[in-house]
């Protein structure tokens, strides 16, 4: 018992006595303890800022999954019209869902055109603004194109994105709202075909996602615009007079069908005048051929200048004209071609040293008529008139219908 004793003792002695002799042993275990928590903390810090990136980077790649699906649709519905004015609405409309803004502006310098779609309602001098910002911004695009004497449509599309007040300006304490804006030139290699402009009316900048992905889409919108140009000029090819700068005769035997039969269903009006140039042949005779043309050209430019966007003014055959007027009666027409014959007369051709003074003949006819029954009858009563009016003197307007004034005057069939 004793010896059990003892040999405790000793052992209890003996552990005591280790710990005394190897005093660092302890401080050495406590170092890499704190170090290893300190290794811990910034292995955790490390991983919670992974997680933070992963998840910035799922919710970023998410993002353009989403942004990619939307452009898709919208680059198949840019792709399937070949109407201008369709794919620029549809840009607005749906790059709304992608990259929200207040307002769409694009300028065409082919169609010599700014259209602009708005959230917002918009005056002249807010207008004046975003036109005064394409110019300013966009000048290494615009060169010297003047973009003030671009025709304008300015279209309200609803509320707006941002909060701004529908009763009040987008102008605000004397800062224009109009400063969030992204730029992009509508571009197909070296050709620049136009501008693009996203405008918010608020303080919210664009971000750079935002730039990057209208950046993508301005290429399929540049594509579908220079599709659509295309297709114009194709359409300008195959209807348009390349002499006088009028529709053809094809074109404008479609469209007298067509206002044809629209009056013979609807008893809608419409009018019909030939024009013949007055010794024409004496014209080609005494100054040549290319004067001839240089005359024919500048009557034209009278006729387009002078009617109105629904009238078909055409090239019929050689020097004569033809003026197709819907919604217009019998003495309508009359001031429309006495107006013309004025214009005419007044307008003389400068041709090298010679200055050609130019009159016309003009013969109408109208519809409806009980004496009418055919597109080609109506045809035929104009030229009749037409040639009343060349042989009884010319630079004279006949009609073979009676034409009345308001208070019931009689005017034809042997007018002015």
């Amino acid at each position: 018992m004793k010896k059990m004793s003892s040999e405790m003792s000793n052992e209890k002695m003996s552990s005591e006595k280790a710990i005394y002799l190897d005093p660092n042993l302890a401080c050495a275990d406590t170092t890499s303890l704190h170090k290893l928590y300190k290794d811990l903390q910034r292995a955790n810090r490390m991983l919670r800022l992974q997680k933070k990136r992963l998840e910035e980077e799922k919710n970023t790649f998410r993002k353009w999954g989403e942004d990619l699906h939307l452009m898709n649709d919208l680059s198949i519905s840019l792709v399937a019209t070949l109407d201008t004015d369709k794919i620029i609405g549809t840009a607005y409309t749906r790059m709304q869902e992608i990259v929200p803004h207040d307002i769409l502006s694009i300028v065409s310098f082919s169609q010599k055109k700014l259209w602009l779609f708005s959230s917002v309602k918009l005056d002249a001098e807010e207008i004046e603004d975003i036109k005064a910002s394409i110019i300013l911004d966009d000048r290494e695009v615009t060169g010297k194109v003047d973009i003030d004497s671009y025709k304008m449509a300015v279209k309200y599309m609803g509320e707006a994105q941002y909060g701004v007040s529908q009763t009040d300006s987008v102008w605000k304490n004397g800062k224009n709202k109009f400063s969030n804006r992204l730029s992009f030139p509508l571009e197909i290699g070296d050709e620049k075909i136009g501008i693009l402009k996203l405008i918010r009316c608020s303080d919210e900048s664009f971000s750079k996602h935002q730039h990057d992905i209208v950046s993508m889409i301005v290429s399929t919108l540049t594509l579908a615009l220079r599709n659509s140009e295309v297709h114009r000029e194709a359409q300008k090819m195959a209807t348009i007079d390349g002499l006088t700068g009028l529709f053809n005769k094809r074109y404008f035997n479609e469209i007298l069908d067509r206002e044809f039969k629209s009056t013979m269903r609807y008893q809608n009006p419409v009018s019909l005048i030939m024009v013949d140039l007055d010794n024409f042949k004496g014209i080609n005779d005494r100054f040549g051929h290319q004067a001839g043309d240089t005359v024919i050209r500048e009557v034209s430019s009278i006729l387009t200048g002078s009617l109105r966007d629904i009238d078909v003014p055409a090239r019929y055959g050689g020097d004569e004209l033809a003026i197709i007027l819907p919604e217009t009666a019998a003495e309508q027409a009359f001031f429309v071609a006495k107006r013309l014959k004025r214009l005419i007369e007044q307008n003389s051709v400068k041709y090298g040293d010679s200055a050609i003074n130019i009159t016309a003949s003009f013969g109408i006819s109208s519809c409806p008529n009980s004496g009418i029954k055919t597109v080609e009858e109506m045809i035929s009563e104009a030229d009749r008139a037409l040639y009343d009016a060349k042989k009884c003197g010319r630079n004279r307007i006949e009609s073979r219908d009676k034409i009345f004034t308001k208070d019931n005057a009689y005017l034809g069939p042997l007018v002015f």
